[in-house]
């Protein structure tokens, strides 16, 4: 956090994607969809997080103003939020509970399926693949949650992924604040950005380890389930905890690029 000093208020500006607060958040999403100018939308944001009207700038020096506008060039670099700061939405009487920070209790087929969803989306912009990501991710919490997350060492709440109330969760989520789907769209981003950090090995890039992948994660799925193609052998995989899988890949990839380095030095 940077901290400005006006006049003889203090006020706390986020210096990274994961110190913004959810109204932060939400505000910056609705900006992206506007078509603003760099400088326009680095004082827009500003005012925001100071919490000012814009006649109060005017009292700021115009170099610190300067300043205080590139202290948010992180919004306009890479996304890496990480932190889910919309935990829950809330339609009509029930509440849709979001994924957990980093992601770090989904399942590996949530994940997959979101992913293909969210490549879709970028080439699109269409709304309604945004819808599908959002019904994705957010479920009903599991019945008498309370009484069963004493009972089990999976810390999701939310209910398992199942097409039929899919599909009744992406028209309810149609009419949902576009501002409010971006800013999923913006974390969920932000975690695949952040994997290569933590996966560095296993999310090489393409160009490292061959062409691009036309088949998406079906061919990994499968090799996962020792090449089985049965139900239960792909349910055992897609039901998985996403870092589980991603930590034995990783160590799978080191070993792998161990052994070319090995196979080079004997050539």
């Amino acid at each position: 956090m940077n901290t400005v000093r006006i006049d003889s208020a203090n006020f706390l500006l986020p210096s990274s994607w994961d110190e913004l607060t959810e109204k932060q958040l939400l505000f910056v999403a609705n900006l992206f969809k506007g078509r603003l100018s760099v400088i326009d939308f680095k004082l827009k944001v500003l005012l925001h997080c100071l919490g000012i009207k814009p006649k109060v700038i005017q009292r700021i020096d115009p170099e610190d103003a300067y300043f205080l506008c590139q202290s948010f060039d992180f919004l306009l670099q890479d996304v890496r939020l990480t932190r889910n700061l919309i935990p829950v939405i809330r339609r009509r009487f029930t509440r849709y509970y979001g994924p957990s920070d980093k992601m770090l209790h989904c399942t590996f087929g949530e994940f997959t399926r979101a992913h293909n969803k969210l490549d879709q989306y970028i080439k699109t912009r269409d709304e309604k693949v945004l819808n599908e990501i959002v019904a994705i991710l957010y479920r009903p919490k599991k019945a008498f949650w309370f009484i069963r997350k004493r009972f089990t060492n999976n810390r999701d709440p939310r209910q398992k992924l199942h097409d039929l109330t899919l599909k009744k969760r992406i028209v309810l989520f149609a009419s949902l604040d576009p501002g409010i789907k971006y800013g999923i769209f913006l974390f969920f981003t932000g975690v695949l950005n952040n994997l290569p950090l933590q996966f560095p090995n296993l999310f090489r890039k393409k160009d490292d380890h061959g062409g691009e992948n036309k088949y998406g994660w079906v061919p990994l799925v499968i090799s996962l389930a020792d090449g089985k193609t049965d139900d239960e052998s792909l349910e055992r995989v897609l039901n998985s905890n996403l870092y589980n899988v991603f930590f034995g890949l990783e160590q799978k990839a080191i070993e792998y690029y161990k052994f070319l380095e090995n196979s080079k030095r004997h050539e």
